[in-house]
């Protein structure tokens, strides 16, 4: 039997029963459905890591030494279970000669001894004058 509120509306409770599972129906044909469940690629991650750290370890660039195109190329190595590096500077069109460092363990004093390396070589064939050089020195 239907109940009377007190404003005296007969009240059926069916129209807010089909009201709710048809806004229920609609939700459910609008949700998104749920993607398959892919494996986890370990073999991805791995490989994704290992060029990550490849990429690091192994730097190759150019640089301006004194107003001169040059290239410098850095590489790791092992000595004693221990990580080390080596590094190559070289101002091709310039000058033959290459500075060289190794058996450092901070990538960036490699590069830095390496191209320290090489202008003292280049202020030894003279192609530029020791104060000029200066600040790689």
């Amino acid at each position: 039997m239907a109940s009377t509120t007190p404003s005296g509306r007969n009240e059926s409770g069916l129209p807010r029963l089909l009201s709710v599972v048809s806004m229920g129906v609609v939700l459910l044909l609008l949700a998104p459905t749920p993607t398959p469940a892919t494996p986890f690629d370990l073999s991805r991650v791995i490989s994704t890591l290992a060029d990550n750290v490849i990429d690091r370890l192994y730097n190759e660039g150019e640089m301006n030494l004194l107003g001169h195109y040059c290239t410098y190329k850095r590489q790791p190595y092992f000595h004693r279970w221990e990580l080390f590096y080596r590094a190559q500077a070289t101002c091709p069109g310039w000058s033959t000669s290459v500075g060289k460092s190794i058996n450092h363990r901070n990538p960036n004093s490699a590069e830095r001894e390496a191209t320290r390396n090489l202008v003292q070589q280049i202020v030894a064939e003279g192609l530029v004058a020791k104060e000029e050089a200066k600040e790689w020195l």
